[in-house]
């Protein structure tokens, strides 16, 4: 199947799968979820976006036949999602540097100010779809953070072996 009608696919599919969550419920319910985090509920916020991302490159494989082994479309695919749905602005990737750049995240709307980069929970959702759709395992740290005052959220990539 062409890249193409991959992608009209995904944008199918994204108008079926796609269920309305109002932003607001959303920020508060991760600025609740947050507060937490000194007692390791990050890592399990983090876990089960990661299995989100999973579910949602099955649907894509399973129920759409979208596939591709190559990380510069999967990484489009993943692009396409994110800014559709509304989570955040805008998102664009370095294939050279393994890296996932990101503005206006949701998360950091919950969460405007912290020392700690706050976006994990995405950065858990790229790791679980990349793996998924690409049959390998990809783990994503966020390295750099809106919310600690940069430009953009910076996500490390890394192929693990």
């Amino acid at each position: 199947m062409e890249f193409k009608d991959n992608l009209r696919i995904l944008a199918e599919a994204i108008e079926r799968e796609s269920v309305l969550i109002h932003r607001s419920a959303l920020i508060d319910g991760y600025k609740e979820l947050f507060k937490l985090n000194t007692i390791g509920v990050g890592k399990f916020v983090k876990k089960a976006a990661e299995l989100g991302g999973k579910k949602g490159a099955i649907t894509l494989k399973e129920r759409y036949e979208v596939s591709t082994d190559k990380l510069t479309e999967a990484l489009d695919l993943l692009t396409i999602i994110a800014e559709s749905s509304r989570l955040i602005t805008f998102l664009e990737y370095s294939i050279e540097n393994m890296e996932i750049y990101v503005e206006g995240s949701i998360l950091v709307e919950a969460i405007p100010q912290s020392k700690k980069p706050v976006c994990e929970p995405m950065a858990g959702f790229f790791a679980g779809f990349l793996s998924e759709l690409l049959q390998a395992k990809y783990s994503v740290e966020e390295i750099s953070c809106q919310a600690q005052g940069k430009e953009k959220c910076i996500f490390k990539i890394k192929k693990e072996r």
